[in-house]
């Protein structure tokens, strides 16, 4: 079993919750830092911009032709940085030719002159105002890098008065020292914002997962019940109709043990006394033709009811099939059926289990008797044919006439086949099998189908009995009897 299976649904969903929100928070809290650190260095860059255009901007309109700033200019730029209150917040200043050198600064002199690649002082020579928090890594800013101190970097063009040419590039370096522990403030209170959001969203979304958890689980627990209470009945269902069949069956022998034992013996007792009445009849009397002719009608309907009600008797008691396999069921039915009859029935069967439930044998017993019955009463006992079977998991019977016009000649005894084919039917569904019965040009075709693959099926080769050839293969379908 995974180990996520085992973990509850509101465990399972605190997990995946707690990351997604974590990772989700993590990125809103650093773009609402990087958001508040764009704006402080908007609003310094402007400030910025404006003390350059005050302070550097008239100093740069008189640069000589080679590009440089001259020496009083220079001077007074000096005197403004040093020892004044500008000094408090702006820590160093620089002026750049667009090109990249340097043509001033109030502290590290030794860099005017030098030429330096920048891609902020690029920006700011084609317009742009450029600020930039602790990003000091070029080597123009070396002294600023060597104060140890959190400084915002801006750089503002420089113009030409009166037109919209950029004749130098203004650069300020302003101490950041308050702002940077006002950000690390606002950062630490943004980033609890977001751990106590966080925290009450998981606690508030946990509390409704785990009350929905608890519900599925109770429906779970009630599904698992009241499924084994419906294996537990389908088990009682189907002991019940075991024992149902077995007690009909029973019932059944018992009738025909009653009708063997009961009327058959008195019937036959009758018979015996017809037999002696008519001989001393025949002895004594003159009209004794007449009076034989009687008692031969009466001693042949005897004999008829007798030999009708042992055929009876015989059909509802089962014999033993405990022992027997299917297929000798099959052909113990068909046997018995012959000598009740005298007729025959030609039989086909295939490959069948070996072993089957007794239930089951007794069903196939009775479907081969009650169809072959049928078949003799209907259709005269007229090309009787029974073919078996195993394909798709089911045993699949055949039970087939030709009596199609003797069975017109009697069309008037339908109804006991009907009740018969319920009797079939029945038994069939039993098993959860199917049942069809056609009508075709020649006579009548009972096909059953039982599934077995739950029935504990086995199966072992074995051979049909003498004059009963057997096929190991599919059943056969719409072969001629023979």
């Amino acid at each position: 079993m995974n180990w996520r299976d085992k973990l509850s649904l509101s465990t399972q969903f605190l997990i995946t919750a707690a990351l997604v929100l974590c990772i989700s928070m993590a990125v809103l809290g650093t773009w609402v830092t990087h958001r508040i650190t764009r704006s402080v260095l908007v609003t310094s860059g402007e400030g910025g911009s404006q003390f350059m255009i005050s302070f550097l901007e008239a100093e740069v309109q008189n640069l000589l032709p080679d590009g440089t700033m001259p020496i009083e200019n220079q001077q007074r730029l000096d005197q403004l940085f040093v020892g004044t209150p500008v000094t408090r917040s702006i820590v160093s200043v620089k002026i750049w030719r667009p090109d990249g050198v340097v043509i001033y600064t109030n502290m590290a002199k030794d860099i005017i002159g030098q030429h330096f690649v920048s891609s902020d002082v690029a920006k700011a020579a084609s317009g742009r105002i450029v600020s930039e928090f602790e990003d000091m890594v070029s080597s123009e800013s070396a002294y600023e890098q060597s104060l140890n101190k959190s400084l915002i970097e801006v750089y503002a063009p420089l113009y030409k008065a009166g037109t919209k040419t950029v004749v130098a590039v203004g650069e300020i370096y302003e101490d950041a020292e308050e702002l940077a522990a006002q950000l690390k403030s606002s950062q630490f209170m943004t980033w609890i914002v977001v751990c106590l959001t966080t925290l009450l969203m998981l606690a508030f979304l946990y509390v409704i997962v785990r009350r929905g958890s608890y519900t599925i689980a109770m429906q779970r627990s009630e599904l698992r019940t009241r499924i084994a209470e419906a294996q537990n009945m389908a088990a009682q269902n189907e002991q019940l109709r075991l024992s149902a069949n077995e007690a009909n069956e029973e019932l059944l022998g018992r009738i025909g043990s009653d009708i063997h034992d009961g009327p058959i013996q008195v019937l036959t007792l009758a018979r015996f006394r017809l037999d002696e009445i008519a001989g001393i009849w025949s002895r004594r009397q003159k009209r004794k033709d007449d009076v034989s002719t009687y008692l031969d009608e009466a001693r042949n309907t005897l004999a008829g009811s007798i030999d009708e009600l042992r055929h009876l008797s015989t059909g509802l008691l089962l014999p033993e099939l405990d022992e027997l396999t299917p297929r000798a069921v099959i052909e113990l039915a068909c046997s018995r059926h012959e000598s009740m009859t005298a007729t025959r029935v030609s039989t086909d069967l295939g490959e069948l289990p070996g072993v089957l439930p007794e239930a089951m044998k007794i069903c196939i017993y009775r479907i081969v008797q009650e169809s072959l019955t049928n078949a003799f009463r209907h259709a005269g006992g007229i090309g009787q044919r029974v073919e078996a079977g195993v394909r798709e998991n089911s045993l699949k019977l055949k039970i087939s006439d030709q009596g199609a016009q003797f069975a017109m000649e009697i069309s008037s005894q339908t109804q006991h086949t009907k009740l018969g084919h319920k009797g079939i039917r029945n038994r069939v569904q039993a098993f959860g099998g199917t049942l069809e019965i056609d009508k075709t040009e020649t006579g009548t075709d009972v096909r059953v189908s039982l599934p077995i693959e739950r029935a504990g099926a086995t199966f072992s080769r074995e051979k049909a009995s003498p004059g009963r050839p057997a096929e190991d293969a599919e059943m056969p379908h719409n072969r001629p009897a023979h």
